[in-house]
């Protein structure tokens, strides 16, 4: 057992911290309305001063007990964290439930120069799993550490099962533990699935970390170490980071933009100024405010480029022993750690923008702590080199093209509600703006171009092992599963798309966020997708 360790003396000032960085805006509200109309000389500046003086020795003294209770302890089998002033608590955390430690650089970690490992397990928890302050150099020795004690279990399981195994008990085994096709439950609209085995996927895994490496190499400095192999899978560099930020504009954050300012315009401009402003925009002619909309666009679409360019500057995907590595972050650092092996999707995405020139982000979806965790595989790769990476990251993934597409009749499907949609915002205007309004008819053809191009991009491919499903919304998804990793299917159709031979088909999983689905596919497809999901495992070869 080693001894107790504690974090970096710097934690102490995290309370402090972070008690200014959410006090800033609200003292900055508080002084322009306390200071409309008053001097500097009204402020007591001594009470402020010793209120102030009270409030940081105060937060200091509870940093410093925060830290000194917070100690982490690694045993044989398990990790134990002892934290909390006024009520402590006590979390043991085994390896066979840890999947990596991931080590983040927040904003204050980065400017103090330190690391925050994220210790990634089954469920929720709370951040019971994260310790906030530790140097780079023990973040390091804390995976070093999850990967020895990963394999020396694999390696004590690995001749435990060599030692018990019997020719003839396997064969009983796997006879009376094969799974069984449950019956689908049928309703007139709907069928649900359920999948043989579905855990089997994961339960083969569960103990055995993935990230153990046998072929590891020995430090020179410390003889008894063994530290896995790290080789460099690849780089974004700079032009191709540009690219991609420039090529993938964020209407969310212009919306998030444009209503933060006018929530915060109130209470910051003085009221004549926000009175005068009011009165002029009502002035203002339709064209001006088509210019203004489109400055807006632009300045939203150059801000989003900087956040993206912020975000994901210094990108790299490197391999460690069996894990894969993805660091980036210009100023909150991210080195986010993932094994092949727990993957449940891929989703190859591409935008309005970047179909044209043949490009497309790739996402990998892992099974961890939280439910819609998802790591950016590439933020910017040619279509052509996508089963490249595919086999180099993932290979159990192969990147297969559609096969089967909605059939003409089914266009309907993909029109209607876009259709109906646009002819009440049509309506509406018209009402509202009245002449003005006959330009939002528009939507018209729009929404038609729309349906159409979905029922176009629509499609999936079936393979042995791995259903493709691709699908448009504004953006082109095509989403890679394997069967062990689906936990249900659902079949729907009304009685008029049934009388049609069409159906639509919902693939649900372990998260809600990965949930993928096709609309008015041929009754012939749907069935082969469902016999294939119900398919039993073969019998094993010695059998």
């Amino acid at each position: 057992m080693n001894e107790p360790t504690r974090l970096h003396r710097l934690f102490i000032l995290f309370p402090l911290v972070g008690s200014v960085k959410s006090l800033i805006p609200i003292a900055a509200l508080v002084s322009l309305k306390f200071l409309n109309g008053k001097s500097l000389r009204d402020i007591p500046w001594y009470w402020l001063s010793a209120v102030i003086i009270i409030l940081v020795t105060l937060l200091l003294l509870y940093g410093y007990l925060k830290w000194k209770r917070f100690v982490y302890t690694l045993e044989e089998d398990k990790i134990l964290i002892r934290r909390g002033v006024l009520f402590r608590e006590e979390l043991s955390i085994y390896t066979g439930r840890i999947h990596s430690m991931n080590m983040e650089q927040p904003l204050l970690q980065r400017i103090l120069g330190l690391t925050q490992v994220r210790i990634e397990t089954p469920g929720k928890t709370e951040g019971g799993g994260i310790l906030p302050a530790v140097t780079n150099s023990e973040g390091e020795r804390l995976q070093r550490w999850l990967r020895e004690q990963t394999r020396t279990k694999q390696t004590e399981r690995e001749i435990h099962q060599h030692e018990s195994s019997d020719p003839s008990d396997h064969c009983l085994s796997a006879e009376s533990e094969r799974p069984s096709v449950q019956p689908s439950e049928t309703r007139e609209n709907q069928e649900f699935i359920h999948p043989p085995n579905h855990n089997q996927g994961f339960e083969s895994n569960r103990l055995a970390n993935p990230d153990s490496n046998t072929a590891g190499r020995h430090s020179a400095g410390n003889p008894g170490t063994v530290e896995d192999e790290r080789s460099t899978l690849l780089q974004l560099s700079s032009g191709r980071l540009l690219i991609a930020a420039l090529s993938s504009p964020n209407l969310s954050l212009a919306l998030a933009f444009v209503g933060g300012i006018l929530s915060f315009a109130d209470d910051l401009l003085p009221d004549r100024m926000y009175q005068l402003l009011f009165q002029s925009a009502g002035k203002l002619l339709p064209g001006s405010w088509i210019g203004i909309a489109a400055l807006a666009l632009i300045a939203s679409w150059l801000l989003s480029a900087v956040l993206y360019t912020i975000k994901y500057a210094g990108f790299t995907v490197e391999r460690i022993g069996k894990q894969i590595s993805v660091s980036c972050g210009l100023l909150e650092r991210k080195r986010l750690l993932f094994s092949p092996e727990r993957v449940l999707a891929i989703t190859v995405k591409e935008g309005v923008f970047r179909r044209w020139f043949g490009y497309a982000e790739v996402k990998v979806h892992v099974l961890t702590s939280e439910s819609d965790k998802h790591f950016m595989l590439h933020p910017l790769l040619k279509i052509g080199d996508i089963p490249a990476l595919l086999n180099r990251v993932t290979p159990q993934f192969s990147a297969q093209a559609i096969t089967a597409s909605p059939p003409p009749r089914a266009k309907w499907m993909y029109l209607r509600w876009k259709l109906a949609f646009a002819a009440i915002i049509c309506a509406v205007c018209i009402w509202y703006f009245q002449s003005l309004g006959l330009l939002s008819l528009l939507l018209l053809p729009l929404s038609l171009a729309w349906g159409l191009l979905s029922h176009r991009d629509s499609g999936l491919n079936l393979t042995d092992k791995q259903l493709t499903i691709r699908s448009r919304f504004i953006a082109v998804s095509t989403r890679y599963i394997r069967r062990p990793q689906i936990i249900a299917m659902e079949v729907s159709g009304t009685r008029r798309q049934r009388r049609r031979g069409l159906l639509s088909l919902q693939v649900k999983m372990i998260f809600s966020e990965i949930n993928e689905g096709l609309r008015g596919m041929d009754q012939r497809e749907i069935e082969a997708v469902r016999a294939w999901f119900q398919k039993k495992k073969g019998e094993t070869s010695a059998c």
